[in-house]
């Protein structure tokens, strides 16, 4: 994972998620306010809902690649994720900041797990209310949250991708340098809600993809080289950009940065690149 870039929403579609949760707000108990939550949200998130068709615009143009999911970065994205789940947080149903697309092989597992640290006394509790006929919702004790959220973090604070290992895993880890509480988050979030490392097809992905960058790469460097036009190579550099799997070229140039000389062994072709063609550190 790593951070979405922030977007405000218009503000006509603003108006209208605020309209819809001062409604949910408006209920007098707790078990009230997820119902409306649930009912306001299955009758407004459909096709044709002007608001709805913006929130999923903006979703699309924020999200990383060329519309991949934001939790996994493999899959199509095409669900509307609560971060905050609106069956213990209906208070966040229609928030804009609650929300990031993501795809229905990561959205249906996390469902309503969440986790928070107790505002009262820091303690780690699991929230995720229970799959029980009959279960009356109960209003969350207060704390903040144990999954590490995109919108408003940067996720390679917390994990590593292993690029250069002998032979690279191209799995996640918690970063060694964490302190107790964030690796709990990093494993949190690595292992107990979205599976990074288990679902071996994204394992695979991600060393196809450290593939496609060094290849994009290495085209855009011979192009340079020959005199290539800057349109030709802008094109280049947006197909780096939209690639999948992100975090891989993140990591590319975060361990070209923090570890030159290990990469100049280990990977000389890539250490290469980046010397030649240092711009696309910035990309």
């Amino acid at each position: 994972m790593i951070q979405i870039p922030h977007t405000n929403i218009i503000t006509t579609a603003q108006t209208e998620l605020d309209t819809w949760q001062g409604e949910i707000d408006a209920k007098t108990t707790f078990p009230e306010k997820v119902e409306e939550a649930k009912r306001l949200w299955n009758l407004r998130n459909k096709k044709g809902n002007a608001t709805f068709d913006e929130v999923k615009k903006m979703l699309t143009d924020m999200c990383v690649g060329a519309r991949r999911c934001s939790y996994c970065e493999d899959s199509v994205a095409d669900e509307v994720e609560h971060i905050h789940p609106k069956n213990i947080y209906p208070d966040k149903a229609f928030e804009w900041e609650n929300y990031l697309y993501a795809c229905g092989p990561c959205n249906g597992p996390k469902n309503n797990k969440f986790a928070i640290f107790r505002t009262d006394n820091d303690a780690f509790e699991d929230i995720t209310p229970p799959r029980t006929r009959g279960y009356i919702p109960i209003e969350p004790i207060p704390g903040n949250s144990v999954l590490i959220n995109p919108r408003v973090e940067n996720p390679l604070e917390f994990l590593f991708l292993d690029i250069m290992g002998n032979p690279a895993t191209f799995r996640f880890s918690e970063l060694p340098t964490l302190n107790a509480k964030d690796k709990r988050r990093a494993e949190y979030t690595l292992k107990d809600i979205l599976r990074l490392n288990e679902r071996e097809y994204l394992v695979e992905a991600r060393e196809i993809a450290f593939d496609n960058y060094l290849s994009r790469l290495s085209r855009y460097r011979t192009r340079k080289l020959v005199g290539a036009n800057n349109t030709e190579l802008q094109k280049i550099k947006v197909g780096i950009q939209k690639e999948a799997h992100p975090t891989v070229w993140a990591e590319m140039k975060r361990q070209y940065k923090n570890f030159p000389q290990a990469m100049q062994q280990r990977i000389p072709e890539l250490w290469q690149l980046f010397e030649d063609i240092p711009e696309a550190l910035t990309w």
